[in-house]
C-alpha cells in the first residue's frame, strides 16, 4: 500500500506541474475566501477592536487560517463522487489497493505542490498587513498536530459524504450543504469566538470546528490548555466516528453498486 501511494503521489504531481493554471487557480481557492473575511474585519476593527479583536489579531487569524485551510481541505468529496457516477470506480474495484488510497495521495500532492502558491502569498500578506500573534513553539507545534488531524478529518467525512453517490445522483446536494456549514461554523465568516453563543454551542460539539478553527485557535494563542485537551478529545472522537461510518458507508455501498450491475 505504501509503495502504491507513492506511486499515485508522483503521479498526480507530475499532473499538477503539467496542468499549471489549473493548480493555481485550486491553489488560490484556499486563499481567495479568507483573505475577503480578512478585508472586511479588518476595516471594521480598524483601529479600535471587536469583540476584544485587535485588526492585527484579525490579520493574525485569517493568515493562519488560508495555510491550514489549504493543508486541510479536501475536495475529494466532490472527486470520488463524480468518478462513482461516471463508473470510473468499476476498474479501481479489481485492484489490490482500496480506491480512497489514490485519492488520499492526489490529496497529499496537491497539498504539497499547493504551498509552492500559498506560503509565498501568506508572508507576502504578513509584510504587509502586519499580524499581531500570542502564541509559542509549543502552540505552533500544538496546532501542526491538529491541523494534520482537521486534514484527516476532512477527506474521512468528504469520502463519506461521496459515498452516498452509490445511492443517490445527487450527492452533491448533501456535499454543498456539508460546505456551507463547514463555512459557517469552521470560523471562516468570523471567529467562533464572536459568533451568537447558540451557534458556538452548536460548533462546539459538530464536527466542523475540529475540521479548520480549532488549529487555527491554537496556533493564534486563543485557547487555554483546558481548551486545546478538550479540543483534541473531541477531534479524536469524530475521527474515530467517521473512519467507521466511512468503512460502513463503503462496504454498504460497493453491495449494492455490483447488485445493479455497476
Amino acid at each position: 500500500m505504501i509503495s502504491a501511494f507513492g506511486v499515485y503521489f508522483t503521479t498526480q504531481w507530475a499532473s499538477f506541474v503539467a496542468y499549471r493554471v489549473v493548480f493555481f487557480l485550486y491553489s488560490m481557492w484556499a486563499i481567495l475566501p479568507p483573505l475577503i473575511y480578512l478585508a472586511v474585519w479588518s476595516t471594521v476593527a480598524g483601529g479600535g477592536g471587536v469583540g476584544g479583536w485587535s485588526r492585527g489579531e484579525f490579520v493574525a487569524y485569517y493568515l493562519t487560517f488560508m495555510v491550514v485551510n489549504h493543508l486541510a481541505g479536501s475536495i475529494e468529496i466532490h472527486t470520488a463522487s463524480w468518478e462513482i457516477r461516471q463508473g470510473e470506480i468499476s476498474g479501481r474495484l479489481l485492484l489490490p489497493i482500496h480506491p480512497a488510497v489514490r485519492t488520499l495521495a492526489s490529496n497529499v500532492g496537491f497539498k504539497a505542490i499547493g504551498l509552492l502558491v500559498v506560503v509565498p502569498s501568506v508572508l507576502l500578506l504578513a509584510a504587509l498587513f502586519r499580524p499581531e500573534y500570542h502564541t509559542t513553539p509549543a502552540l505552533v507545534v500544538a496546532g501542526v498536530v491538529a491541523t494534520l488531524a482537521a486534514g484527516a478529518l476532512q477527506f474521512l467525512i468528504g469520502y463519506t459524504v461521496a459515498l452516498l453517490s452509490f445511492w443517490i445522483t445527487r450527492a452533491d446536494a448533501v456535499a454543498q450543504l456539508n460546505e456551507v456549514l463547514l463555512v459557517l461554523l469552521a470560523g471562516q465568516i468570523a471567529p467562533l469566538a464572536l459568533l451568537p453563543e447558540a451557534l458556538q454551542a452548536v460548533a462546539a460539539v459538530l464536527p466542523y470546528r475540529y475540521m479548520l478553527s480549532f488549529p487555527v485557535e491554537i496556533i493564534t494563542g486563543r485557547l487555554g490548555s483546558s481548551e486545546i485537551l478538550l479540543g483534541f478529545g473531541m477531534q479524536t472522537v469524530w475521527l474515530v466516528g467517521a473512519w467507521f461510518l466511512m468503512r460502513f458507508a463503503w462496504r454498504r455501498g460497493v453491495r449494492h453498486y455490483s447488485a445493479v450491475g455497476g
